[in-house]
Order: C-alpha cells, then sequence, then structure tokens
C-alpha cells in the first residue's frame, strides 16, 4: 500500500460515519406529511451527500450544494474528499417524482462546504449561471452552453465574508421579484465587502450600522451592493415574496429557545449584540430594535422560501415554507397582518419519527410541488456531524398527486415570458425577469403592464415592479417601488382613474387615508430622503401612531437613519409637535431618543399629574441617555418622594450605567449628598448601599461597616452591606470583612464569599489583594477552622491564579486538609487559568468508576435502553458532585447557565448524538460556547467562555460560573480554543450503566416549554401576615383583564405595568416594589397561546406563597414561606385552543420576593402580544 493510499484510508477511519438508522426504501415509514398532503423520496444516497442548500431550475432539475469537507481546516480535522466538494444535478427524466440521474456539475479543491446554491439562466441562449456561496467568497461559475457541466472553474463574484469553515458565514442565495441576488450573512461578519464594480462603501462589521448577522441585496453582476438590515445572530436564509416583503429565521445562542422568524424592515436592527448582563437575548427591552414577528423557542432553523404556487392547498399560498433541523420539522407559516406589522400561525406540513432526519432547504419546483433537502444526521450539523455518506431529497405534493410534470419554458414568445415570470419556481421567475431586461425598452415595459391587472395579485405585483422599475429606470427611480407596490396590492381591481390616484400615491402616498403597512413603507423608504424635505412629513406619519403597534414605532426610528446630523436635523422640534404628554408621546420618545426632550423629562419628574406609570417609563427614556445629566436626575429620584417603582428603575439603571457611561457623577458631590441621605433612613438603607456598590463609592467604607456591624439592623440589611464592601477596593473594606467573617458570627461564609473578590487579579497584588489572601489562606490551615469555613474559603481562593498557586503548592506539599481534598479538586480541575488547570490534572487525578477508552462503540451504546428514572436522579445530583452536568446545564429552570440549556435536547439530538456529546464534548463546539484565551499584558492566560464585551472590558466566565472582567487596555491576546470547556473526562464518575440512564433520561426531553420574557403586574396591595392576603380579592381576580385598569394599592392605586424578568428568568418583585413589598402581595398576568386543546405542566416557584388561576378557574394555592426556587411545584393544568389567561398571585412577608413560571406542553405555547 503506498504512503498515500495509507493516509486517506487513515483519514477515512479516523473520520468514520456512523450507521444509517433508516435505510432509504423504508424511510418513508417513518415520515409524517401534514393533512392533505403526501411525500415521496425524490432522491438519496448515493446520489448525492450532505445536502447543505438547493436550488430548482425551469426544468425542474434540483441543484444541491455538498458540503462534506465541512468544519475541517479551522478544527485540525483530516479533510474527507480530498477531491473537494460537489455541486450536484438531480434529473427526473420521466415524470414519475423520482430522479433518475445524478450529474455533476463540478467537483474540484475549490469547494469546501458551501452553504448556499442559486442557478441564474441567461437571458438568451442555453447557458446558465450557478452562484455558490462559501466563505469568504460568493462564487460563481458559469455553462454557456447548458451541458450541466462547468466551463471551468468558479470565479469570485463577491468577497469578504467571515465565518470560513463555518456556518455563521455568507449563505442562503436566491433572486427576488426584483431581479436581484438577496443572500445573509451570519455573525462572522464581513470585511472589505464591496460592490463587484468597486464603487459604493466598503463594508466592515461593526458596532453600529453593520453589527453581526446581515442580508444584503446586489445585482446579478454584483453592483449596488445594499445591506438590508443587520443585528441577527445566524439568519441561515433570507426569502422575499412578490410584494418585495423580506423575511427571515434566525437561530439563538444554543439552549435559549429564542429562535426566531422576523419580518425585515429595511434599515432595521434586530438586537442580537452587544451581550450584557441582564439583558434579554434579542435585546428587545431597548429602543431601536426591530421586534420578531414570532418566536419558535428551541430549535436549528435552516431553510426557508415562500410558497407562491398553486398545486398546494389554498392555506399554503402566499405563506411561508421553513425547515428546522432541531425539532426535525418542515412547517408553513401563515401571514397574516396586524398593523404595521404581521403574525404568524403554524401549520406543520412535514416530520420524521427517525432521529436523523435533518431538513436542511426549502424549495418550489416549477409544478409548485415543494422539495426538501435532508442533512441526514445524528446531530443539525450546525458544528460537526455524525455521517457524511448519506443525504436526502423529499417532495411534497397533494395526496394522491402522481407524477411531476414540467412545462416548457418558451422565452421567446409574449406568452411564454408572462407564464414564466408567473411561475412559482424562483429560477423559472428569475429567467424571466433576465428576458423582459434583454429586449427593447419600450417593448419591456408594454409586455409588464399587460400582467399588472391578474387576479392573481402575487403575479400581478411581480408585473407591476418589472414595469416600474422600468419607469423608474434612473438612479433615485427605485426608492418608492415597495410603497407604490403596496398601495397597488391594497386595492388590486381598480378603474383608470385609480390607477391615476395609484401614480400619485406612489410620488405622496402620505397624502392618502391609507393603512399601517403602506405608511410603514413610505416610513422605510424615506431613511435616507433629505431631512429638509422629509421632516414635516415625517411628523405627519408619527402622528398616525396608535400607541400600539411596535412595527410602525420602528419604522418611524429607521425613517430618522443612522446619520446623527440627519436623525438631528428631523428630531430637533419635536417637542413643537408634541407639547402634551401621555403614554403615546412616551413611546415615541422611547423609541426615537430625541436629544432635545431631556429637559421636558427632567421637568415632568416633578410633575404631580404624572402617573407613576408615566414616571417609570421616563425613567427608561431617561436611561438611553449618554448625559450626565439624566444620571444626575436617577439620583435625585431616590432621595425624594417618588413612588417605590419609580425609585426600583432609577436604582437598577444607576448599578448598570455607574460604572460606564455615567461614571462621571462619581466625582460630584451630587453622589455623596445622596448616599448620605439614604443611609441616614432605615426605609432606604439597602438602596444607598446597593447605590455605594455601583459607583465603588470608596469614602462610604466606614458607614457600609457600621451597617454591617450593627446587629439591631435585619440580617438582610446587614447582608447587603457585606455585599456592598465587597465591591469597595481598600484596606479598610478587606479588614471590615475579616473583622466581620469571625466564627459563629451569621454573617461568616458572606464576608468568606466578599473577601474572595478582593484577591488579586494580576501579577501585581494590592494591599488589599495580599490580605484578602491571607486571610482565606488561614480560613483553610487555622487549626480548629470548620469544615464549612475551608470549603467557603476554597471556593474563594480557586477564583484567582494567587489562590490556585497556593492551593496546588498545598497539594504539592501534602499539607490540603483532607477533607476538602475532593472538592479541590473538582474545582481546580475546571480552573480558567491553563497551566493551573493542567498541573492540577497531575496533583488531582478524577476518581473515576469507568474507563471510557473501554466503553463500546457509540452505535453500541446507543441501541442500549436504560432508566430514565434513575438518569433524572443521577442529574439533579451532579450539581454538587464530579459529575457536574447541572453545574453548567439548565434542565427545565433547574441548573448552572455555563453551557446550553438542555430542557429540549431529545427532540434536537438522537441518541448517537448526545452519547457523542459526553463523550467526545470537544468535537462539535456551538459557536457562542467556544472557549476563549485571553493573555494579558501581566503574563496571565484565562480560558473561559466570552459572556460580554463592551468597549472597555471582556467578560469571561470559567468552568465553575465564576466572572472575570478583564479591561482591554490588559489583554495582549486572545484566540479561541478548539477544546471545549465542558472537561471529556466527566462520564468517569459514572458506572457504564448510569451513563445509559443519563442518556435515557435526555432522550425524554422532548416537551415543549415556554418561560415567558415579561408578565404584566399589579401591586403592591397590602397583605399583613404576608400569606394571609391570598384570600382578599383586590380586583384583578374579579373580571377580565383591563391594561388601563386602576386598583387601590398598598401605598397608593396601581395599575397594570409591564415588567421583563431576568437573565434567570426571575421575576424580581422585591427589585420592583424596594421596601414597600414587605409585608404585601402582587399579582401577575399573562396570555398564552395554544395551538391545541391540550394538557400541560407549569413548573412554578414562588417567595413566599401563591394561587394560579388558569382561564379564571383556581388550579393551585400555597401559603409556604419560602425563598423562590424553579419548579417547587409542578401543577397540571388543562389549556384550549386559542388563547389562555394565566394570573398569580404572590404574597410576600420580608423580602426578597419574586417568582419563577415555565409551562412544559406537548405542542409548542407562544405568549401573546
Amino acid at each position: 500500500m503506498s504512503r498515500w493510499l495509507f493516509a486517506l484510508t487513515l483519514a477515512a477511519a479516523l473520520a468514520a460515519p456512523a450507521i444509517a438508522q433508516v435505510a432509504p426504501d423504508k424511510v418513508l415509514a417513518t415520515m409524517k406529511a401534514g393533512d392533505g398532503l403526501q411525500v415521496e423520496l425524490f432522491a438519496h444516497e448515493p446520489m448525492l451527500i450532505n445536502p447543505t442548500s438547493i436550488d430548482v431550475d425551469h426544468l425542474g432539475r434540483v441543484w444541491v450544494a455538498e458540503a462534506v469537507n465541512y468544519r475541517r481546516k479551522n478544527f485540525g480535522r483530516p479533510i474527507l474528499r480530498p477531491e473537494g466538494d460537489r455541486i450536484v444535478i438531480l434529473t427526473d427524466k420521466d415524470g414519475d417524482g423520482k430522479a433518475d440521474e445524478s450529474t455533476v456539475f463540478y467537483q474540484g479543491p475549490e469547494l469546501y462546504g458551501p452553504l448556499g446554491v442559486c442557478v441564474a439562466k441567461d437571458a438568451v441562449g442555453p447557458g446558465y449561471k450557478v452562484f455558490v456561496c462559501q466563505s469568504p467568497d460568493i462564487l460563481v461559475f458559469e455553462d454557456k452552453d447548458g451541458d450541466g457541466k462547468a466551463d471551468g472553474p468558479p470565479k469570485k463574484f463577491l468577497t469578504g465574508f467571515g465565518g470560513y469553515d463555518h456556518d455563521h458565514g455568507v449563505h442562503g442565495i436566491s433572486i427576488g421579484p426584483d431581479g436581484k441576488f438577496y443572500f445573509t450573512v451570519g455573525d462572522g461578519g464581513v470585511t472589505a465587502l464591496q460592490s463587484s464594480d468597486g464603487k459604493g462603501r466598503v463594508w466592515k462589521s461593526n458596532q453600529t450600522d453593520c453589527r453581526a448577522g446581515t442580508v444584503w441585496r446586489c445585482d446579478t453582476d454584483g453592483k449596488n451592493l445594499e445591506l438590508i438590515a443587520h443585528n441577527f445572530r445566524n439568519n441561515y436564509e433570507a426569502c422575499v415574496n412578490s410584494f418585495g416583503e423580506v423575511w427571515l429565521s434566525d437561530n439563538d445562542d444554543d439552549g435559549n429557545q429564542q429562535t426566531r422568524i422576523c419580518f425585515v424592515m429595511p434599515g432595521g436592527d434586530y438586537g442580537y449584540n452587544p451581550r450584557g448582563p441582564g439583558e434579554s437575548h434579542w435585546h428587545e427591552e431597548k429602543p431601536g430594535i426591530v421586534h420578531k414577528t414570532l418566536r419558535t423557542g428551541f430549535g436549528s432553523p435552516t431553510g426557508i422560501c415562500f410558497y407562491e404556487g398553486n398545486l398546494l392547498a389554498e392555506k399554503f399560498r402566499g405563506n411561508l415554507l421553513h425547515c428546522d433541523a432541531g425539532p426535525r420539522e418542515v412547517r408553513c407559516f401563515h401571514i397574516k397582518p396586524k398593523g404595521a406589522g404581521y403574525e404568524l400561525d403554524k401549520t406543520l406540513m412535514l416530520t420524521s419519527t427517525d432521529t436523523w432526519f435533518r431538513p436542511s432547504a426549502v424549495r418550489v419546483g416549477p409544478d409548485g410541488s415543494v422539495f426538501v433537502a435532508d442533512w441526514y444526521d445524528p446531530g443539525v450539523g450546525g458544528h460537526g456531524m455524525g455521517d457524511w455518506t448519506r443525504g436526502r431529497i423529499y417532495r411534497l405534493t397533494p395526496a394522491g398527486h402522481k407524477g411531476y410534470k414540467v412545462s416548457e419554458v418558451k422565452l421567446d414568445t409574449k406568452e411564454g415570458i408572462l407564464a414564466a415570470l408567473g411561475s412559482p419556481c424562483l429560477a423559472t421567475r428569475a429567467s424571466a425577469i433576465a428576458r423582459i431586461w434583454s429586449m427593447p425598452f419600450k417593448e419591456a415595459q408594454k409586455l409588464t403592464a399587460e400582467g399588472i391587472d391578474s387576479k392573481d395579485t402575487a403575479f400581478g405585483a411581480r408585473c407591476f415592479t418589472q414595469h416600474q422599475k422600468l419607469f423608474w429606470a434612473a438612479p433615485d427611480g427605485e426608492k418608492l417601488v415597495h410603497a407604490a407596490s403596496t398601495f397597488y396590492i391594497t386595492e388590486p381591481k381598480q378603474t383608470s382613474q385609480q390607477n391615476q390616484l395609484t401614480m400619485r400615491a406612489m410620488r405622496e402616498p402620505i397624502l392618502f387615508v391609507m393603512d399601517p403597512g403602506t405608511l410603514r413603507e413610505y416610513a422605510l423608504a424615506s431613511r435616507k430622503a433629505d431631512p429638509e424635505v422629509f421632516t414635516k412629513k415625517f411628523y405627519t406619519l408619527a402622528k398616525h401612531y396608535d400607541g400600539q403597534d411596535i412595527f410602525y414605532r420602528a419604522a418611524l426610528n429607521i425613517a430618522c437613519g443612522t446619520d446623527p446630523a440627519r436623525r438631528d436635523a428631523i428630531l430637533a422640534d419635536f417637542d413643537k409637535h408634541f407639547p402634551e404628554w401621555n403614554d403615546k408621546v412616551a413611546d415615541l420618545v422611547w423609541e426615537l431618543r430625541p436629544k432635545s426632550v431631556l429637559p421636558r423629562l427632567v421637568k415632568l419628574m416633578g410633575d404631580e399629574k404624572i402617573t407613576a406609570a408615566q414616571k417609570g417609563r421616563i425613567v427608561d427614556i431617561l436611561a438611553s441617555s449618554d448625559d450626565t445629566a439624566a444620571g444626575v436626575t436617577m439620583l435625585s429620584l431616590l432621595k425624594g418622594d417618588a413612588p417605590a417603582e419609580v425609585k426600583a428603575r432609577a436604582l437598577d439603571n444607576l448599578k448598570l450605567f455607574l460604572p460606564t457611561k455615567w461614571k462621571a457623577i462619581g466625582q460630584l458631590p451630587e453622589l455623596k449628598s445622596a448616599i448620605d441621605g439614604l443611609l441616614a433612613d432605615a426605609k432606604t438603607k439597602v438602596t444607598g448601599l446597593q447605590l455605594v456598590a455601583a459607583a465603588h463609592f470608596t469614602p462610604a467604607v466606614e458607614a457600609v461597616e457600621k451597617v454591617a456591624n450593627d446587629d439591631k439592623q435585619p440580617v438582610e440589611v446587614r447582608v447587603e452591606a457585606v455585599h456592598t464592601l465587597a465591591q469597595l477596593p481598600t484596606l479598610d473594606a478587606v479588614a471590615a470583612l475579616i473583622n466581620l467573617g469571625q466564627p459563629q458570627n451569621p454573617l461568616t461564609f458572606e464576608c468568606i464569599k466578599a473577601i474572595g473578590n478582593h484577591l488579586p487579579t494580576g501579577s501585581k497584588a494590592t494591599d488589599a489583594g495580599k490580605r484578602a489572601l491571607e486571610a482565606l489562606q488561614m480560613g483553610i490551615t487555622l487549626e480548629g477552622a470548620s469544615r464549612e469555613v475551608k470549603a467557603a474559603s476554597l471556593a474563594a481562593l480557586v477564583g484567582s491564579r494567587a489562590g490556585t498557586d497556593w492551593l496546588l503548592l498545598l497539594k504539592e506539599k501534602n499539607q490540603m486538609p483532607a477533607e476538602i481534598v475532593a472538592d479541590a479538586g473538582r474545582l481546580l480541575r475546571n480552573s480558567p487559568f491553563q497551566a493551573q488547570r493542567s498541573k492540577a490534572m497531575l496533583l488531582f487525578p478524577a476518581p473515576g468508576k469507568l474507563d471510557p477508552k473501554k466503553l463500546p462503540s457509540i452505535a453500541v451504546l446507543a441501541k442500549r435502553a436504560g432508566s430514565a428514572e434513575n438518569g433524572q436522579r443521577l442529574l439533579a445530583a451532579s450539581v454538587g458532585n464530579e459529575v457536574q452536568c447541572l453545574k453548567c446545564h439548565m434542565v427545565r429552570g433547574q441548573g448552572g447557565q455555563i453551557g446550553p440549556d438542555l430542557s429540549m435536547i431529545g427532540k434536537k439530538g438522537s441518541r448517537e448524538n448526545i452519547i457523542e456529546s459526553i463523550l467526545q464534548p470537544s468535537k462539535a463546539i456551538a459557536d457562542q460556547y467556544v472557549s476563549w484565551k485571553i493573555d494579558t499584558v501581566d503574563g496571565q492566560s484565562i480560558v473561559g467562555l466570552l459572556v460580554q464585551e463592551t468597549e472597555n472590558s471582556l467578560t469571561l466566565r470559567d468552568a465553575n460560573g465564576k466572572d472575570y472582567v478583564i479591561p482591554v487596555k490588559d489583554v495582549d491576546k486572545r484566540s479561541k480554543s478548539l477544546v471545549s470547556l465542558m472537561p471529556d473526562n466527566l462520564v468517569s464518575a459514572l458506572t457504564e450503566d448510569e451513563l445509559i440512564d443519563v442518556v435515557e433520561y435526555l432522550t425524554k426531553l422532548q416537551t415543549a416549554s415556554l418561560t415567558p420574557e415579561s408578565w404584566q403586574i399589579a401591586g403592591p396591595f397590602d397583605s399583613p401576615g404576608g400569606n394571609d392576603g391570598l384570600d382578599i380579592a383586590h380586583g384583578p381576580e374579579k373580571g377580565a383583564f383591563d391594561v388601563a385598569a386602576k386598583f387601590k394599592g398598598k401605598l397608593a392605586d396601581v395599575t397594570w405595568k409591564q415588567v421583563r424578568t431576568t437573565a434567570a428568568n426571575y421575576l424580581d418583585l422585591a427589585a420592583l416594589h424596594g421596601n414597600a413589598g414587605v409585608n404585601s402581595l402582587t399579582y401577575a398576568y399573562k396570555e398564552i397561546e395554544s395551538p391545541v386543546d391540550q394538557d400541560a405542566t407549569v413548573l412554578l416557584g414562588t417567595d413566599d406563597g401563591g394561587k394560579m388561576y388558569v382561564n379564571g378557574t383556581e388550579v393551585f394555592t400555597s401559603r409556604e414561606t419560602r425563598a423562590a426556587a424553579p419548579a417547587q411545584n409542578q401543577i397540571p393544568v388543562k389549556l384550549k385552543k386559542g388563547k389562555n389567561t394565566i394570573l398569580l398571585k404572590i404574597a410576600n412577608g420580608n423580602n426578597p420576593h419574586g417568582f419563577y413560571f415555565t409551562i412544559l406542553s406537548g405542542q409548542e405555547l407562544k405568549t401573546v402580544k
């Protein structure tokens, strides 16, 4: 055997695919098509393998982009197909609905993991161009004679895309109704991206107007490149309907159950970045962010397209077809207008009991049938693969339909061109558009005018778009096409006089009374208009805002643009146009952030006519300002007599922004004055302590120590003082904590933890750092120290390199107390300090029950059944032992937040995939869980997850859950690691049977779960004995929900207000109410929509007692006095199809106060906006 042949054989062995679960001749038995549909297997391996993207041409042939060499080079893995990846053409020659022939259009080393393919027929003649997305390029192949073979290697069409060897790069290319290419780029971003002719902006991903994932369009020659929208995460594909509307699906950070469908507004910011503490996944609580249309929850969304054919039933026409490889579903989303936006309902079109079914792409054929590509793999494919020799294409048609008949396309006749433009197939339409633009100008205009009055409004829109593009052939001509098209489609049957009105509306649609969708389009089309011309019209548009429509509000914001000077010019006279103050105006100010309004907001805070709810909203608006004056206003609220909820909001914003944009306040006398006043009053003492901590106000050390030492203070106040001392970097603060932390003191363990916060963070230790280290060392070595003190000191020490080095030295000298050796080993083997972690592996070998190297193959293990009940017990216990699963992962509201949420892992991963993820955690690491190594200028190397990045600092989270904030100025080098933060030897702590039991339990985690991001809250109400108030009906339970209702509260009248949960899914009522929440009761209201009548289970955790009503019926009561934790109660409930109401009553004695809520169901739920 030659050395080369041996190398190939070895590479194949190293990457040997798993054995297919279901053979092609049996796979249809596992498939379930939706009502009225049938599914057929169009093609399967070896005709194609690993399909990432498909297109269907005008002849009905399916073009497949194959990615076998996927995520190899960047990850140190052997190339699986040295000859390169392929573009394959599948042909059904006899029209029976099954491919008879598979031909290779192109194969070569230039193709490496392609993620998009689009076929464009030449306007004249038999030739084609084939466009392939593959970061860093979009490539173009030519086939001038149309023989199905590329004429040679590809050329670069566009270049500058990030995400090489990675699924977060460029993908999802198609041709829209305007004849332009539309494509997406994940958060791999762009660098030096420019139109093919070298004109226009050179694009580079940034933190302003080209952030994270993006959507683009350009001419079919690469010219006139435009950014449509930005700040997605990994939007695999975008689709465009005949009316020019762009839609896409977007993947979340794995495990967050936040995948989404978005209606794409040109110019929109969709909120993925920046990542920060206490923020929601898509940042929809912030101004300037366009909201998702639908949260689809758990998943790995892939292909998407519109169905604009007639073969399938009416309910599918004009709607979205969507693939999700996670839950293994192809869905139809039915689009319903709602104000300036839309809402969606879901119909399942195709799914499978085969856990390897991974739909990756969807396209409509010329006959109106639907083709679905199947990656076919034990995993979803985003980060790795378990099989690289298989792939399938399915075809959906009406039940009972026979064959695959494709009509001939005749582009040499007027009728043939119009027929092609009316095709449900994108490639066929694109060939008609290309032919139209090759025709003489007047002839083309006459041709397109003929189709405008068609009863098929989608076809009419296509003709209208081309007709108007021809009419507006001048450079600025296209700007109002979308607005005109939308207006036309709202009234498809117009007289000639109405057609004249249409033309006028295209120029001045704002003069007409039209629906919000049309006004939205006018606003979006005006985002680059001259402010002198547009400003008056902007305020006319703004006055159409109804106080509820979040999409209309977003369109107004986009219309102001991103150029600061233009924006300021438009918004300069905002107060003149909106002199009154009400909720609508507050919404606009919050969204638009006009600078001129700031002085007015400060005055409004002192206006007695402004309600507490309105003042709370003003606080939120002020918080969006970078002006120090806004922060000073927040300080004044803390000292004044503002309502408790207003003070709570002000404090939250000060805690968030005093270390950053309002840092200058730390030098102002107003801060000391506020702190002194707050600490002097028992009712505001905790607020004062939190303010000291947020500002790191070291002059207050003595005052804080006094509070901590005062045993007459409530224990929660003293604990807050200890937490505050932890944030004051002085030797006096450390000394105070040491004095407080003496044995038998109720604050001992809080003090030890706080001392750990002062440990040295670099090579140069401060006096405070040295003293903190000495104190914690004594906590371990001091004779007579309790086991609990030693354990607490250990947990604090492992969070710093100095502490870690000392612990390793203690073990080397054989001087470590025996009772903490096991815990020390577990913590130090997870150390973020690379060299120290390696040393700990040798000094503290993991206690093992099995040797992973001696386990049977994954295929053999996957066939074994285990005990799900025992697996659940093992997982629950892992939070405090060597297995560690729940130390990092969340399962149904319980566990850590280091790794992905596993609550639905059984639906996303096959049994093989789950076993592989446990045994080989570094094989396929989700992008947001890639470890980063940060080398600092003082010689430290820290490894962890990058959980936050700002202009000034990076935050890494280690495997023990500790966060390390590293100033950017101290970073010498940063690099990604190919090694997972999850250790690969955790399985050693299990027996082989226990491993199978854990896997069995994980495979059973398939139930859809919903944790609302926000609730309507009313309170506080009086409840003298804490839980006593549960039996008092204060009003909300007496009738239907009314958002404008007013109730008699504990201190004043209260109304409903929307409050968001924390990042840990906790609704913190103590933070909302402050001290007013002591001995109180609060109501929480939410509406949840169910697709069917079904049983569900609510996982509820409350502090303290609580009641729950579902659809007006009381279903649960608890009178326990307790701290809230996830899933303290599991409550069976019945949901009806449609809207369901949830009303909670949560009682409170002393703070803290709040609740956790998650609902599990067989079919996925969604919250009602």
